[in-house]
Order: structure tokens, then sequence, then C-alpha cells
């Protein structure tokens, strides 16, 4: 663990401030949740990844989806990768998401990306398909990631589909 070297005061509520930098830097945002964990002595946060508790069911029915659509699918959160299923599974599994999608993802509207648009996806590197099928994820009006289809060829309403159903599935799981 680093230490950013600034010390901050704990208020009347029990509330510390993030400082602008940290929560910049980290992608944090306003209504993100966080996990507190104690260690010892120590207590540290964490942002926490809505799908953590349906991981098994978000990874069994990517991996089916992956299976039955013939691509990658992925579930991330605002900043990252956190279930990757298919033949690239491992090229994609624990990316970090580009600033510019993850702004692009708060609209909460399905969308299909392609060309230029799939530069903006990753942080570091292009993504290896021609479309993305993007399908947030919302579950108590709170934004929790987007389930992504990566796709050689147009995606067929079939195949659309598939991904709205299974994220209703992941919905409902959660909800």
């Amino acid at each position: 663990m680093t230490s950013a070297g600034i010390v901050r005061r704990i208020d009347e509520l029990g509330r510390i401030v993030i400082p602008k930098e940290l929560r910049r830097t980290m992608r944090l945002n306003e209504g993100d949740e966080m996990e507190i964990c104690v260690d010892g002595g120590n207590i540290t946060l964490r942002k926490y990844s809505g799908f953590e508790s349906v991981r098994a069911l978000v990874r069994a029915v990517s991996g089916l989806l992956a299976k039955e659509t013939d691509s990658d699918v992925l579930f991330v959160t605002s900043q990252s990768v956190e279930v990757a299923e298919g033949k690239n599974k491992r090229m994609y599994a624990g990316r970090r998401l580009s600033d510019k999608f993850a702004e692009d993802m708060r609209r909460r509207k399905p969308d299909i990306l392609h060309g230029d648009a799939l530069k903006d996806l990753f942080a570091e590197g292009e993504c290896s398909c021609c479309y993305v099928v993007e399908e947030p994820v919302i579950v108590g009006g709170d934004l929790i990631g987007a389930a992504l289809m990566l796709l050689d060829s147009l995606p067929s309403d079939i195949s659309r589909a598939y991904l709205h159903f299974c994220v209703e599935m992941i919905e409902a799981s959660l909800g």
C-alpha cells in the first residue's frame, strides 16, 4: 500500500473527506459505493463492485452467452473489466476502461460501438473486435456497470436480445 501523505480530520459525524486529487486518480464519483475493511490497526477503503455478490452467476451467464453468440462477453464497472468470458477472455480480464467510455456509460443507454468509438473503450490499446454491444446494468436506479458483447460482425437482433435478457437476469438477482 502506498501512502499519499495527506492527513484529514474526522468530523463530528465520523466523516473523512477524500481529497479531490485522490478521487480523480481513483476515478471515484459521487454515489460510488465503498467497501470498508479492517485489518489489525488499518482501515482500508476500496471501491465496491456491484457484481461481487453475484460473481458466480455473472461468470456462468456470460460464459453461456459467449458460447451461444461466438463472442467475448464482458461485465464492467466504470473502472475495469470485472468478468470476461469467451475466446479472448485472458486478453480482457482486468483491463482498465478509458475515462471517455466510463463517462459514456453513465448515460445509461444501450449502444453499439464500432469504428473510431472502439479506440475509446480501453485505457490502453484498442479493442480487437469490430463491434461492441453495450447494455447498462441498473439496479434500484443505480448504475452498477454494463455488459459488453464483442463481435467481429454486425450484431443480430437475436444476439442483442440475448444480451438484454442476461442483463435483466443479473439485475433481478441484484435487486
